[in-house]
């Protein structure tokens, strides 16, 4: 199964190589991942905050400029996983080959909640203003 394979712990002790190898067969499935949930909710985002009012005519409701940045910091990050689990294992001897799996579900854990936090707030602000709350 998917969900299996991506959080699949290493067998064995990996060797350098073997830890990017290890994350860089993840990137795309995780870039996917990522972006779909990031797509839907981006339109979440401009449903809301285009129906709530609050956006002037001719406003952007976000800098065009961060949706190309966004994927690029986000594999930067990604990146960052493997080096952090290459840093653990040469200054953390014993380390065990769980630190990859855990790194990356905090990783996708962070980033889902990053792309999903502007649809939730607006989303909660377009329905407290359409019951009348605001």
């Amino acid at each position: 199964m998917f969900h299996e394979w991506l959080f699949q712990v290493p067998e064995g002790k990996h060797s350098l190589i073997g830890i990017i190898l290890w994350w860089e067969a993840r990137r795309i499935p995780v870039n996917f991942i990522v972006g779909s949930v990031g797509l839907i909710s981006l339109v979440i985002f401009y449903i809301a905050i285009g129906s709530s009012g609050h956006l002037e005519p001719g406003e952007d409701a976000v800098e065009p400029m961060a949706l190309f940045v966004a994927p690029i910091l986000f594999n930067i990050a990604y990146t960052g996983g493997w080096l952090a689990e290459i840093a653990l294992r040469i200054f953390w001897r014993d380390s065990q080959p769980l630190i990859g799996p855990i790194l990356l579900k905090v990783g996708i854990t962070f980033s889902l909640f990053v792309v999903l936090l502007p649809s939730i707030f607006w989303g909660c602000y377009w329905l407290l203003h359409a019951i009348g709350i605001l």
